[in-house]
């Protein structure tokens, strides 16, 4: 049908879009997982080898740090491997119930997802006005507090996807008939 291919046609869209942030992000994980790790262990070694402090060290990690779990939080959006209780089929076997409630979850996903980045823009426009630093070696606040907005944003692009999968799915079991499987 005409519908599906227009579906089609807009998954094929968003998995263009999805490879090129999958490999924005995957470069992203790599590139702070060793920072971090590498951060962590020059610190030490120059604490408790040289017995010379590494002042502000933190910092860096902190930044490469919130870089890391948020882009890691996009590529657990992108898999669907974050936490779900996801408790329908335990309840029934009607395919089309299943799939109804997949849409109704993924909906209910994106307000939420909207939401949270109206908030983050908030918090982050407010701390972009006050101009805030770290102690030590002055880097912006707002390099740390970006990945967070960021990280919102591609989760509904996730979501939109998700959502675009369901109501296909629902429609296909709809014209099957949707009988007890």
């Amino acid at each position: 049908s005409q519908a599906e291919e227009e579906g089609g046609f807009f998954l094929k869209v968003l998995t263009k879009l999805d490879k090129g942030i999958q490999v924005v992000y995957d470069y992203i994980m790599m590139a702070t997982g060793c920072a971090v790790a590498g951060l962590i262990i020059v610190s030490a070694f120059l604490r408790y080898i040289l017995k010379i402090d590494f002042y502000g060290s933190e910092e860096y990690i902190l930044l490469a740090g919130f870089w890391l779990y948020f882009t890691g939080s996009m590529s657990a959006a992108r898999d669907k491997s974050h936490l779900s209780a996801d408790m329908v089929n335990v309840f029934t076997n009607n395919q089309k119930v299943i799939r109804l409630m997949a849409i109704v979850r993924d909906v209910l996903s994106l307000v939420i997802c909207f939401l949270a980045i109206s908030w983050c823009w908030d918090y982050f426009s407010w701390q972009m006005s006050l101009h805030p630093v770290t102690s030590v070696h002055r880097i912006p606040k707002t390099l740390q507090q970006f990945p967070m907005c960021f990280s919102f944003v591609v989760w509904a692009f996730y979501l939109i996807r998700d959502c675009v999968k369901a109501i296909l799915a629902f429609k296909e079991i709809s014209t099957e008939g949707g009988v007890e499987k």
